[in-house]
């Protein structure tokens, strides 16, 4: 069964073009899943039947929230479909299990008073300093997904027109406008810190922030950074990236921005994912109710 798993995930890679954090997803589903048939004496893809994903499922069911659950059959589907055309399956084991609807969870944000103290807390004194209030500045002023602020490149960002050019998820490009502020605090890293690295280390890393030794930070890194802010700013909240990135969009539609546009900084696909946004605010829904309807 590995085999075939490991033949998928070269598919994946080579055919469909999947990203790496889509594939490891793949790879750690179904290595999981794998592992348990193994365990249950079932070593060979053909062999899998609906009752042996029905016993995995309820084990999985037993430990992980049902999102986690939903995501390992949506993977199984994919698996099955492939695994069909390359192994002697009359069907596919998975084929007619239906995948649970999901509600949608509303995302946890930060109010803009939280964000402020979180930025203003980040000193700029030092060349680390610099860049971390850069990279704060920047992740709240574009709402940037974490893999696509590690991977800015100096070309990506066009200090005349104050815009990125990014390529998001599907290879689509799109332009976000960066803002006064964040562009101040960007363009300083970029001439000070960042140059002092480049000729200290003789680095000819274009991706805009890098390390001490004159690297590109990884995601980890980068989570980190994002930790020890929140940390020094004394919120309580849990903050990750997408945290900063949801109040983002949360605060733009609180004000009044236009869905759409919205829509098209997050790089969503379908406007129905920028919705769940809309919730925020619902004193500003009530104010408009009680000012345009006629019994308001």
């Amino acid at each position: 069964m590995r085999e075939t798993v490991e033949g998928f995930l070269t598919y994946l890679v080579l055919e469909r073009k999947y990203s790496p954090n889509t594939v490891d997803a793949y790879k750690m589903d179904l290595f999981k899943f794998a592992g348990y048939m193994e365990k249950a004496g079932i070593t060979e893809v053909k062999r899998v039947d609906k009752a042996s994903v029905m016993d995995y499922m309820l084990f999985l069911k037993s430990d992980h929230d049902p999102r986690s659950v939903a995501r390992c059959l949506s993977s199984l589907k994919t698996f099955f479909k492939y695994a069909s055309s390359e192994v002697e399956m009359i069907e596919s084991p998975v084929a007619d299990i239906e995948t649970p609807r999901l509600s949608r969870k509303l995302p946890d944000i930060l109010n803009e008073n939280e964000v402020k103290a979180l930025l203003d807390g980040i000193s700029s004194a030092s060349a680390e300093g610099a860049r971390d209030r850069a990279i704060m500045e920047l992740l709240y002023a574009s709402g940037l997904r974490i893999s696509e602020l590690v991977n800015l490149r100096m070309q990506n960002y066009d200090p005349g027109g104050q815009y990125l050019r990014v390529t998001g998820k599907g290879s689509k490009e799109r332009i976000i406008p960066v803002g006064n502020m964040a562009a101040e605090f960007l363009e300083k890293y970029m001439e000070g810190a960042r140059r002092q690295i480049i000729e200290k280390t003789k680095s000819k890393d274009e991706t805009i922030f890098l390390g001490r030794r004159g690297k590109k930070l990884s995601r980890v890194w980068m989570w980190k950074i994002i930790t020890g802010c929140v940390k020094a700013a004394g919120i309580k909240k849990e903050v990750t990236p997408h945290t900063i990135r949801h109040s983002f969009a949360t605060h733009l539609l609180a004000r009044g921005a236009d869905l759409r546009a919205v829509q098209e900084m997050l790089g969503h696909s379908s406007i129905s994912t920028t919705q769940i946004y809309t919730h925020v605010d619902r004193s500003r829904l009530k104010e408009v109710h009680k000012k345009y309807h006629p019994r308001g």
